[in-house]
């Protein structure tokens, strides 16, 4: 380190304001600001038990300040290679360091501030400047030598990393400020600059401390202070639920929950635990209307009774200054901020991931990293009133039992902790509960994680060989006979098999999937999340029941399935969802206002100006909503779409190449530029994105489907039929891509081919109309009367 740098760092205290943009170290300094967080040390006096606890947890580990005691690999000045590119491992000054190769293919050398996570393996945060740590991704390996660890490995082993991939370390899908902090650190403030590409971000503790799940205790401290702590005030805006008692009743093996199941908790836990896009930051203090289902379900009821004018008393008022108008009405209020809040709901405040894939298998077993929420929400556990912490330590996050007693604390042991009942000696791997019920897939290389959503397996279905058997993760070298034979001893599991087979039905298209997803949907038992997914996935059928079961689900009581049917609604016309859901602007869930926002924004050109006034409150609140992930480049697109249909086209540029400079190698950023200078007349210009989207990716269906759209438009005929076969055949393609390539054919007076394509093309979409009714017109046009009568018969019954 030279002399200069060291002399900086020991004036920083003096000189915070004048040079806080010019030196990144400060940016990652615990910031307590003006909030209520107080630190987990103040907790410590009171609650000593639950802060040793504490200490020896993944959450206190999740992120600490690289140094001697924190740092469990090897920085003693070793070089590893992968990929080609090498890299050293070394410290100099008592400064962790590593020298690399960066994103502009040079050799640089980088501080590593921090540790991320601990075991079984850890990170590395390496600080790039501009306010931004990034999460290297070679990663230690901290099992024990025996165990095959305490070595240096690559996150991504296989697929080939270089500078310009999506993946590559200094990229933003290792970027720690928009992907990893919140859920590592206390009190996040992310403080992104959309224009500079650049971050100040603060945070109150580095690890994930005791506010990060009990919000700002900086009023609780005060109370207590006074002697004033009680059971209506404890200080905290809201309050963790109370554990409930499971007893179990006569000739029933399984216990059950005393009272009303109370699944408050997962709204803490599941902020983290889980696949989702936040809408609200956490223990935000939001409107009772919105929050409170009765409250939810007496505005409705109005509306129903006489829905124009409430609908004017709400609405009609923000035609002169919309945003203010809207907070006016739905955001502000006279409240102490320390007063006990209701309860902010997880699926409310978030939009949780469906159970579709690639995330999850068809059975809803996990597949990609969707850290256990959305897994557990599909499970009966979640739905008898099991909670987190029931199973969980909430302190140290260890289970509070090893072993099946975990389990038979709920499950008598004479009935489910028998051979009986495993079929496998006991004491053994395959009478362990978990194995079965809990099967484990690895992440991350070395990382073990159990799936939640309590499956009983089932050697009866035999569906997708892709998909997962849980048997067969032991019994890996049987055969089908061994299968069968199983079967007769274990019997089969009917309720298994009907989800798996509509999940798989209608992740396929398959024609009876819609019927089969329909009955699903109408089963009330049936888990809500997995109804919800189903539901979401209805409008690739195109049908009137879709839209039928999606419409009688705007009505439901729960904000799951309401914001599905809002999402299977985008089959109708830009003027048939305003009809439909301008009725819906009450709506308390802040999830599904997202959506319904996201749908209606199409629909502002085709409305009148009263209507305009009626829908921009929920735009306005729509972009708050995004603006929480504006360092996403996803978020960017959404934004610079919202600002398109608003005529608003220099924001909308701005927002897409702002999406641009976050990552230049996203595939949807680059075609969604290239499409906006088309739409503007910039072709050429667009085109260019589509080149360097083709340079990243070169087989991608979409990139090459609007290239070879761009090449037809230029009249380059020969050049561009060779990119759109490139989109139609990718396992990536849509019917549309099969439907142009096609049309390209026949305008080229290879109408054989076309004919060859579309066939191909229905087998793979059969209920595709498009694609049938091409296929009809050509057969016809070359005197195939007969079969053109089989298709149009097939369209006919479609149609109905």
């Amino acid at each position: 380190m030279g002399s200069e740098q060291k002399v900086l760092r020991g004036i920083l205290p003096f000189i915070l304001g004048l040079m806080f943009l010019f030196c990144h170290t400060l940016l990652w300094a615990q910031v307590k600001g003006e909030s209520d967080y107080i630190g987990a040390q103040a907790c410590q006096s009171c609650h000593q038990s639950e802060y040793d606890q504490w200490q020896q947890s993944d959450h206190f580990k999740a992120m600490q300040t690289a140094n001697k005691d924190t740092v469990l690999g090897d920085f003693n000045d070793i070089e590893v290679n992968f990929h080609d590119i090498a890299t050293r491992f070394f410290v100099e000054d008592g400064q962790y360091k590593l020298t690399t190769t960066n994103k502009q293919n040079k050799v640089q050398t980088f501080d590593v501030p921090y540790t991320f996570g601990f075991y079984p393996l850890q990170q590395y945060l390496v600080d790039v400047g501009e306010g931004k740590l990034q999460a290297f991704n070679i990663a230690w390996d901290s099992r024990s030598s025996e165990e095959g660890g305490q070595r240096w490995f690559h996150l991504q082993p296989i697929e080939k990393i270089t500078p310009e991939h999506p993946f590559f370390w200094q990229r933003h899908f290792q970027n720690w400020n928009s992907r990893c902090a919140d859920c590592h650190t206390t009190d996040l403030k992310r403080n992104f600059e959309p224009k500079s590409n650049t971050f100040a971000t603060q945070f109150s503790e580095v690890n994930v401390a005791c506010e990060s799940c009990h919000g700002p205790a900086g009023q609780h401290i005060k109370l207590a202070k006074k002697g004033a702590l009680s059971a209506q005030d404890s200080g905290f805006s809201q309050t963790l639920p109370a554990l409930k008692n499971f007893s179990f009743s006569p000739n029933n093996p399984i216990a059950h929950a005393d009272g009303k199941p109370n699944n408050s908790e997962i709204n803490v836990c599941a902020r983290c635990h889980s696949l989702r896009t936040p809408l609200t930051q956490p223990f935000a203090n939001t409107d009772q209307a919105y929050q409170d289902t009765q409250a939810y379900q007496d505005t409705h009821d109005k509306t129903a009774a006489n829905s124009k004018n409430n609908y004017q008393d709400t609405h009609d008022k923000t035609a002169a200054n919309s945003k203010k108008n809207y907070q006016d009405t739905h955001g502000k209020s006279n409240h102490n901020p320390h007063a006990k809040q209701p309860q902010q709901r997880f699926v409310d405040d978030n939009r949780l991931e469906w159970i579709r894939a690639p995330f999850y298998h068809a059975n809803g077993s996990i597949n990609e990293e969707v850290f256990v929420a959305g897994s557990f929400m599909q499970s009966k556990m979640q739905h008898a009133g099991v909670t987190c912490s029931n199973c969980h330590n909430a302190h140290t996050g260890k289970v509070k039992i090893q072993g099946n007693g975990l389990c038979l604390q709920c499950h008598q042991a004479e009935t489910f902790n028998s051979p009986e009942h495993h079929h496998h000696t006991p004491q053994t791997e395959g009478a362990m509960c978990v194995n079965c019920h809990m099967p484990e897939k690895t992440y991350m290389g070395v990382d073990d994680r159990r799936d939640h959503s309590f499956l009983i397996p089932d050697l009866s279905f035999n569906g997708d060989s892709s998909e997962p058997q849980t048997c067969l993760a032991c019994h890996d070298k049987e055969d089908e006979h061994w299968r069968q034979k199983s079967q007769k001893v274990w019997g089969s599991n009917t309720n298994s098999n009907v989800w798996q087979a509509t999940r798989q039905q209608v992740q396929d298209g398959a024609p009876e999937g819609l019927e089969q997803a329909i009955a699903f949907i109408q089963n009330p038992p049936n888990s809500r999340l997995r109804q919800a997914s189903l539901l979401a996935d209805l409008s690739q059928y195109r049908s009137q029941q879709g839209v039928d079961i999606a419409l009688e689900n705007l009505e439901s009581d729960s904000a799951l399935l309401r914001r599905a049917a809002v999402e299977s609604l985008e089959i109708l016309s830009p003027q048939a969802r305003w009809q439909v859901l301008s009725q819906k602007l009450n709506e308390p869930s802040k999830s599904v206002r997202f959506e319904m926002a996201r749908l209606l924004t199409d629909s502002l050109g085709q409305l009148s100006r009263s209507d305009k006034a009626k829908l921009l409150p929920l735009l306005n609140e729509y972009r708050e909503m995004l603006e929480i992930n504006a360092d996403s480049p996803i978020t960017q697109l959404a934004i610079g779409n919202l600002n398109t249909q608003l005529g608003d086209l220099a924001g909308a540029e701005q927002a897409y190449l702002t999406a641009y400079k976050i990552e230049p190698s996203y595939i949807p950023v680059l075609i969604q530029i290239s499409e906006f200078y088309r739409q503007q007349g910039q072709d050429e210009k667009g085109a260019g994105y589509l080149s360097k989207a083709l340079k990243v990716e070169p087989n991608n269906a979409q990139a090459n489907h609007a290239l070879g759209l761009f090449k037809i438009r230029q009249k380059q005929y020969g050049q561009a039929l060779s990119n759109l076969k490139i989109a139609a055949h990718s396992d990536e393609a849509m019917p549309s891509f099969a439907y142009i390539y096609a049309v390209a054919l026949e305008q080229q007076d290879r109408i054989k081919l076309a004919i060859s394509e579309l066939e191909k093309a229905h087998q793979r979409w059969p209920r595709d109309g498009d694609v049938m009714s091409a296929l009809i017109s050509y057969l016809r046009k070359t005197g195939q009367n007969d079969k053109a009568q089989q298709y149009q018969s097939k369209l006919q019954t479609l149609q109905r």
